[in-house]
């Protein structure tokens, strides 16, 4: 074999071991969606406002961010979250070779034996049986690891229990966009408000969160740096302090989420 074929296959080698290998050279989170969940309309629970308000802030927000698609899907029946977690949305990840997801829901929710719920708008009230248990949507994250690199779910609705994520001890700080660890090893999170079970229709979390990006003068914006600000701000309110942590489950390398700015 020439030396010219050897230094060829090296080469290919390397590449194909590269962490950061086929992601937009300018855009260290590769092909970024970001998915909106809106329920506002209920049939048996108080129908909202807020919720409508804080995905069109967090819309907003999210411009001056490298976001290659944004899906909404508004006042979703429990058949409907299911259909689309486990076959709408995973056959469109794959087919698009999506790097980066960020799920965003915004509604009522409720936790029940340290389990959490997103409550659909066709559920009955005091029928756990009619919610849709987040442990079903950890089920469909998991079959998405194939093609997805970096997952954040983030709810304004309720705190997620035990059984959905590991809390974390410290939030790791020093989180850089030319870290090949931090942007290229894998990452499975999640971020919730720790409210009331029920929404309202004036979400701090959802403010803060979205101040954060608006007000952010870095290029790369690690979710650790959102969650302090957006902590701070919900505590020195006297308000619940929100959760951050790891999926649990999920496989998780220690790599994180960046906003990275256009």
């Amino acid at each position: 074999m020439s030396k010219s074929v050897n230094f060829l296959l090296v080469v290919f080698l390397l590449l194909s071991f590269n962490p950061l290998c086929g992601q937009d050279s300018d855009n260290p989170m590769g092909k970024t969606w970001v998915i909106f969940v809106e329920n506002s309309n209920y049939e048996s629970f108080a129908s909202l406002e807020g919720p409508s308000y804080d995905v069109n802030l967090m819309r907003s927000a999210l411009t001056n961010y490298k976001i290659d698609k944004i899906i909404h899907k508004k006042d979703l029946t429990k058949r409907k979250i299911e259909e689309f977690f486990s076959e709408e949305l995973k056959s469109e990840l794959e087919a698009n070779k999506v790097n980066s997801l960020l799920l965003w829901y915004a509604g009522h929710g409720k936790s029940i034996h340290e389990t959490s719920y997103w409550i659909p708008i066709d559920a009955k009230r005091d029928d756990e049986h009619t919610y849709f248990n987040t442990t079903n949507l950890k089920e469909s994250l998991l079959s998405y690891t194939n093609t997805v690199n970096h997952v954040l779910v983030v709810t304004d609705a309720c705190e997620s229990g035990p059984t959905f994520y590991d809390a974390m001890r410290s939030i790791n700080i020093d989180r850089n966009c030319s870290n090949v660890n931090d942007a290229g090893a894998r990452s499975s999170q999640v971020y919730t408000s720790s409210g009331y079970e029920l929404a309202v229709n004036n979400s701090q979390f959802t403010k803060a969160f979205a101040t954060s990006l608006i007000n952010n003068s870095s290029s790369c914006l690690p979710i650790e740096n959102i969650v302090i600000k957006v902590n701070t701000e919900l505590v020195n309110s006297n308000q619940k302090k929100p959760k951050f942590g790891k999926i649990e489950g999920l496989k998780d390398e220690d790599g994180t989420f960046f906003f990275v700015g256009k």
